[in-house]
């Protein structure tokens, strides 16, 4: 027997009118209210109807997000407004705070992230820290997760680039320019897209027969432009130093190829330098950055035509979503001299 509102309000032992206001997010009841309406919904396994007037109403996506690289979020975002625009769905997006958001409670957390008529949740390069999960779950709406930091159990749809094989790519580039000491400035231990593409520079290495030494040119960072300056500084200090490098993140390759210019070592004549993400600006550089570009735009989109659908009634295609990546070749990497 289909669950209604009546019965929701009646086991919360509140009017249907105020069972009402709980179940689509209005703010002028009481938190206490709020959590048994709200538990009593999830008991039953009532989800409110998403009945949108055509003419006057839109549906909204919520973007949640604690990238460290501004550039990433923003091209992402860039793709899921473009794509809400084109098809009548307003995007909310929200930056999460490390602090804050692993101490709100759930009826916090929904009534500061979710509108009444919530489609889905996107979350982008996202640690999982709050109740987004729970919160999803009891309303009844999809997630789909952009780069997760580790492998999502939680996330109804995964959306991401081939990071094994950019890192590979990047990594052939430079072994075919005639490189054999390649550096690697990493990126966040934890963070699983960098994870495979560090996995695909040692794999495009050990092909090529050159891997032994090359483990030793790793160095860390933390996809900030700071961390890319003071690898390359690391670097330039070695008796014996490399003749590529491989930033995981066009910041962190930005910063060495600036720590580079201050000491004086040229830019590709004495060491090439590539990066990951094709950021914007990346080819205004001096000099314009090799990189690999990941359809970042292109996750948006498809987060948001994913979500529509799941939210019409429709399965996903795929739970497990990949996109392309390719190599951008331009004036910051040449062949070793000598």
């Amino acid at each position: 027997m289909k669950v209604t509102l009546k019965d929701v309000a009646a086991r919360a032992g509140v009017s249907e009118a105020t069972a009402s206001k709980a179940v689509n997010g209005r703010g002028d009841i009481a938190d206490a209210t709020r959590s048994a309406v709200l538990d009593a919904a999830a008991a039953l396994g009532y989800f409110p109807a998403k009945r949108l007037d055509p003419v006057t109403a839109r549906s909204t996506i919520t973007a949640i997000t604690d990238a460290i690289d501004p550039s990433y979020g923003v091209e992402v975002l860039r793709g899921l407004v473009e794509e809400g625009d084109r098809r009548g769905i307003d995007i909310v997006p929200h930056i999460e705070s490390e602090t804050v958001e692993p101490s709100r409670s759930p009826n916090e957390w929904e009534a500061t992230h979710l509108a009444p008529r919530s489609i889905g949740i996107v979350t982008m390069v996202y640690r999982a820290r709050g109740p987004v999960f729970e919160v999803a779950r009891r309303r009844g709406i999809p997630v789909i997760a952009i780069d997760p930091y580790v492998v999502s159990k939680d996330a109804d749809v995964t959306i991401s680039a081939t990071n094994w094989e950019g890192g590979k790519l990047a990594t052939e580039h430079l072994l075919e320019l005639g490189h054999r000491r390649i550096a690697l400035i990493n990126g966040l231990s934890e963070f699983l897209p960098g994870i495979e593409r560090m996995h695909g520079y040692r794999a495009a290495l050990e092909e090529a027969g050159v891997s032994a030494g090359n483990d030793n040119l790793i160095f860390d960072g933390r996809y900030t432009f700071g961390s890319g300056f003071d690898a390359a500084e690391e670097i330039m200090r070695l008796p014996d130093p490399p003749t590529a490098v491989f930033a995981l993140s066009d910041r962190m390759a930005l910063g060495a190829i600036r720590a580079f210019e201050t000491h004086g070592v040229r830019v590709p004549a004495d060491i090439s330098v590539i990066g990951f993400d094709n950021s914007p600006g990346a080819e205004l550089m001096t000099p314009a950055l090799t990189t690999i570009a990941q359809p970042l735009s292109d996750m948006g989109r498809l987060a948001v035509r994913t979500l529509q659908d799941m939210s019409a009634g429709h399965p996903a295609t795929s739970t497990r979503i990949k996109l392309a990546t390719s190599l951008v070749v331009r004036s910051s990497t040449a062949p070793p001299v000598g």
